[in-house]
């Protein structure tokens, strides 16, 4: 290994220790503080409906960036470093987890919030960082060189508020936001390491993974704390960010797949049966045994009631069902980015 790459595995390090480690020591605060002011949520999956701390996210917003500027940092001390990149990533993640706080106190409508998550691709359009081009398998590649605003203000803009909000509305069950984050962003470090991918993404990734699994310490089955839409907002538009900044379109959408059965099922019913998904997603039932059941109706609205209305399970159960399916999707993503 030379300097450089030594360098650089020490920069990849402290992203992931440092946004984890940050993070993980913001969300005591952050939870004390929203219990005092009474913004807590009852966790509707369980008989007792215990009284949680709301808005966990917000420490992403903190331990995410701490960690990785001070890799960048690290690595512009050294020798010329770019930082644009780490810096447009930022500014998505800000932008994203302030839209995510206004859902969370004023609950935007869900057409209107798809929307206005596209503006958080403005940083990445203003880098302009990577190449115009989607690689696919077996050397082949889509090529926009020639339609380059097609790809920076329609495919870019779509791949951050399609991450953002599969991310947002697959959520809802103890230690599965951070859970499918944790496993996406380590699938997608490994495809960016072992595709050469640019450092910059390997940061992203890094950073992110260390923010995920930060706060699964906490949001994990028995939750203490809900991540809300503030932590699955930003860290969805995070992952968009990263898969569009390393190149691995591809990818990202394979390893998200799972939290996309949401947004085509809402989009469905939504447009073509005039059903709101709010509405006709209530509560789970819940038996004696703990098993939830989906509610009648819905049984086709979310990936987890599908299943739910095959096999009722309890939530950890299901958690674990639904965080295997990601496992799955992120090695099919790694076998595909090297084919």
């Amino acid at each position: 290994m030379n300097p450089e790459e030594l360098y650089q595995s020490i920069a990849i390090i402290v992203a992931l220790v440092l946004s984890g480690f940050t993070t993980y020591i913001f969300v005591q605060p952050i939870m004390r503080k929203m219990r005092e002011r009474g913004i807590v949520g009852r966790d509707w999956n369980k008989k007792e409906k215990t009284e949680i701390p709301e808005l966990g996210g917000i420490a992403v917003l903190f331990g995410f960036p701490i960690g990785i500027a001070i890799a960048a940092g690290v690595l512009k001390l050294i020798w010329s470093f770019d930082a644009t990149p780490i810096l447009a990533v930022i500014g998505v993640l800000y932008i994203g987890g302030m839209i995510g706080i206004i859902d969370d106190i004023s609950n935007i409508a869900q057409r209107v919030k798809a929307i206005i998550l596209a503006f958080a691709a403005l940083p990445l359009l203003l880098a302009r960082f990577g190449d115009e081009i989607i690689d696919l398998p077996f050397g082949l590649s889509i090529d926009f060189s020639s339609f380059f605003l097609i790809y920076w203000l329609i495919i870019v803009p779509i791949a951050i508020t399609g991450a953002a909000n599969a991310m947002n509305m697959s959520a809802g069950y103890n230690g599965l936001e951070t859970g499918q984050i944790t496993i996406i962003s380590f699938s997608l470090l490994v495809i960016a390491i072992i595709t050469k991918c640019n450092l910059e993404s390997i940061l992203i990734f890094s950073a992110l993974l260390g923010a995920a699994v930060g706060l699964n310490h906490f949001n994990g089955y028995p939750a203490v704390v809900f991540v809300g839409d503030v932590g699955t907002i930003s860290m969805g538009a995070v992952i968009g960010a990263g898969v569009i900044i390393g190149g691995i379109e591809l990818a990202g959408v394979i390893a998200i797949a799972p939290a996309f059965y949401e947004v085509f099922a809402t989009a469905y019913n939504s447009f073509f049966k005039k059903i709101d998904r709010k509405i006709a997603c209530k509560t789970p039932i819940i038996d004696d045994d703990g098993k939830l059941h989906p509610p009648k109706g819905a049984e086709r609205f979310t990936l987890a009631y599908w299943i739910l209305s095959k096999k009722p399970m309890k939530e950890q159960d299901l958690v674990r069902t639904l965080l295997s399916i990601y496992v799955i999707c992120g090695i099919a993503a790694i076998i595909i980015s090297i084919l």
